[in-house]
């Protein structure tokens, strides 16, 4: 039967032609999109690597205004002000590079013998533990790091996994800057939102005397903490600085606002090809339909000679997903090019994903709109079909 379909393909190949086009760029595009989502979708699954519930950031800048000393004290009373306030249970402080901030630091060398390269930020010894992160190995740091021998560094796991991976680097020293002592392992940090991918992160404890590297308060706060909360934190805040130039953002919010940016072009990609979708669906059923109108003697003439209605349902279903099928074939010779010549620096396994599920959802698409005009053929009275022939 399938040899039988081949030649009824064949033999209306020009009509054929232009479903099998429509077919193979719906694929095309189908592939790319759903590639797409799953790239985000497996970096959304990755961990964040710190907590942003009950968190607020006050972005105070560099204080340039300021000498050495009265930074270092205008910090100090700050930090003891906010952990006055009730509703305050930690306070810390990091560089430019922080949560959702957009900033980047990164540092690589080849001091050790190999190259070693990672993003870091520069923040101070109550910053782990107010942002929540993981420690998966070591410690975090202690106040007493900033007088250590050696400056005391904290990777994520996959600075770890690629360059030392299996290896107990527990106070090993690296060269990361100058001579830098690992003491502990964070899980991840991912400062730039959900949807970042995952990559060499690391952070460094701040020990100079001059604290104008350190830009940015965490505050880690209780639950019962609402909107009005911000103004205490702002008066204090002002109270010290003796300026209004400063910002206080909510760690929640910022989050949202980045995941926006993925999930607005993910979302619209989606419904394009939904869209997509149902343009072919309506496509596909009004050529089988019209197919069908024209092939009624052939139907009743199959009738008429025992068919029953089963296998003209099978014949007409079958036509239309082997030349679908075809045409997903092509697409698949095109869209396995991507991983096999690495065109694109990602996951071979997203891109042959986005190949099988791409397949799988035109082959359903199309056997739907199949079955109701192969049901109708499959209706066709012999006489009637005959006689109108």
């Amino acid at each position: 039967m399938i040899k039988h379909i081949f030649k009824l393909i064949w033999n209306k190949k020009g009509a054929n032609f232009l479903v099998l086009l429509e077919i193979f760029l719906a694929f095309l595009v189908l592939f790319a999109v759903l590639s797409f989502v799953f790239y985000n979708l497996d970096r959304l699954s990755n961990p964040l690597g710190f907590e942003i519930e009950n968190r607020k950031y006050v972005l105070f800048g560099d204080l340039e205004e300021m000498d050495s000393l009265t930074r270092v004290q205008s910090l100090d009373l700050m930090k003891r002000s906010l952990e006055d306030l009730d509703l305050v249970e930690q306070v810390a402080f990091s560089n430019d590079v922080r949560p959702f901030g957009g900033s980047n630091y990164c540092h690589g060398n080849d001091d050790m013998g190999y190259h070693i390269e990672a993003c870091y930020g520069v923040v101070d010894h109550n910053f782990i533990e107010t942002n929540g992160m993981n420690i998966i190995a070591g410690r975090g740091f202690l106040e007493e790091d900033v007088t250590a021998a050696f400056e005391p560094i904290i990777p994520n796991k996959h600075f770890m996994d690629e360059f030392y991976p299996g290896q107990d680097m527990i106070d090993s020293i690296i060269q990361f800057q100058g001579e830098k002592q690992i003491i502990g392992v964070i899980e991840a940090y991912k400062y730039n939102g959900e949807f970042e991918e995952s990559d060499n992160r690391a952070l460094l404890l701040d020990r100079s005397e001059d604290d104008y590297v350190l830009t940015t308060a965490f505050l880690k706060l209780d639950p019962s903490a609402d909107i009005s909360f911000e103004e205490e934190i702002s008066n204090t805040v002002q109270s010290v600085l003796k300026t209004s130039s400063f910002v206080i953002q909510d760690a929640p919010l910022l989050s949202k606002r980045a995941n926006l940016e993925t999930w607005i072009p993910m979302v619209a990609l989606l419904s394009i090809c939904a869209f997509l979708c149902i343009n072919i669906a309506l496509g596909l059923f009004g050529v089988l339909s019209y197919s069908i109108s024209k092939r009624k003697g052939e139907v009743g003439l199959r009738r008429a000679i025992g068919a029953s209605g089963s296998s003209i349902i099978q014949q007409f279903t079958m036509e239309i997903v082997l030349l679908a099928s075809l045409a997903i074939l092509a697409g698949i010779l095109f869209a396995a090019q991507v991983p096999i010549l690495d065109l694109i620096d990602v996951e071979d396994n997203i891109f042959y994903r986005g190949i099988i599920y791409a397949a799988i959802i035109i082959l359903v698409v199309v056997t739907l709109c199949a079955l109701y005009p192969s049901i109708q053929a499959s209706r066709i009275h012999p006489a009637t079909a005959l006689h109108e022939d």
